[in-house]
């Protein structure tokens, strides 16, 4: 419960509307975020969200302003239906509260919780999601992305798929890579070093200066081993980057208080930084 509740009790619901729409896309309910009319995409961008899914309004938020800049995103509902609805994060600073009056109904939260926390790490496991995930993009990449580069955006719990991707752990049906590039932000489930070690694709971390799941002995890891890479790119063809946000929380980049100046301004440095990584790697992608 400590590390679900770190990793997901920050955060607030965005104000806006999406935009975009809701298809059956190779078996899976998919929110899609079109380019503007009358311009061809740039490329695909494949979110993988986090615990909270496809049905939360800032992940939509989120694949729309991607779609402005120039693609077509695809925000899959990976999940098969075990999300964390969104007032869980009710739940969460309820946990939190302090007071006589709060301790009264924190037992009713932590139920709560339980509820949805004990399927998620049952059916999310990355034993069970992961194939889920892998047979989706090489579905796109023969399909949809047959002439287009497919860049994957990781969040949180998909932060772990698209670091395991730019690892070029998976590949397409005909041997082929299934992404050209990854953006993570406050990536969870990983395992440092040994999981960015193994790092061979161009890959941009986006990390929260408080976030049990990258405490500050990890992130300095990530850095180093990520600039070691970059070193030799005149001989690989391959660059990484990390930036550290200074005062937020994990889940900035997709759950920030708009209300919150620091945190909302991160939040769309991180998307700047998003935008930025797949336009460089989809126009000359490495080798």
């Amino acid at each position: 419960m400590t590390m679900l509740r770190q990793c997901c009790a920050t955060g607030s619901l965005h104000t806006g509307t999406p935009t975009g729409r809701i298809a059956k896309l190779h078996g899976l309910d998919t929110y899609i975020a079109s380019p503007p009319a009358g311009s061809d995409a740039k490329g695909i961008i494949v979110i993988i969200p986090d615990a909270f899914g496809t049905s939360l309004p800032n992940n939509r938020i989120l694949a729309d302003d991607y779609a402005k800049n120039g693609f077509l995103v695809y925000l899959p509902e990976f999940m098969d239906g075990f999300v964390m609805p969104a007032d869980m994060m009710i739940s969460f600073k309820a946990l939190s509260a302090t007071g006589w009056a709060a301790q009264l109904y924190k037992f009713g939260h932590a139920l709560y919780l339980l509820r949805y926390f004990v399927p998620f790490l049952i059916y999310c496991r990355p034993a069970v999601a992961g194939p889920r995930i892998y047979d989706f993009l090489r579905a796109v990449k023969a399909n949809e992305g047959r002439d287009l580069p497919i860049g994957t955006a990781g969040f949180c719990w998909g932060g772990q798929f698209v670091t395991a991707l730019c690892r070029d752990a998976e590949r397409a049906s005909d041997g082929s890579r299934l992404t050209v590039a990854g953006f993570v932000a406050h990536p969870s489930g990983l395992t440092f070093p040994k999981d960015i070690e193994g790092i061979v694709l161009p890959y941009s971390c986006a990390a929260a200066e408080r976030d049990f799941m990258m405490p500050p002995a990890a992130a300095t890891q990530t850095k180093e081993i990520l600039a070691k890479k970059s070193a030799r790119a005149v001989e690989t063809g391959v660059e990484h980057e990390f930036v550290m946000y200074k005062n937020v929380d994990h889940g900035f980049a997709v759950r920030a208080d708009e209300d919150e100046k620091v945190s909302a301004k991160a939040g769309k440095d991180a998307e700047l930084q998003a935008v930025r990584w797949f336009e460089r790697w989809f126009a000359k992608p490495s080798p």
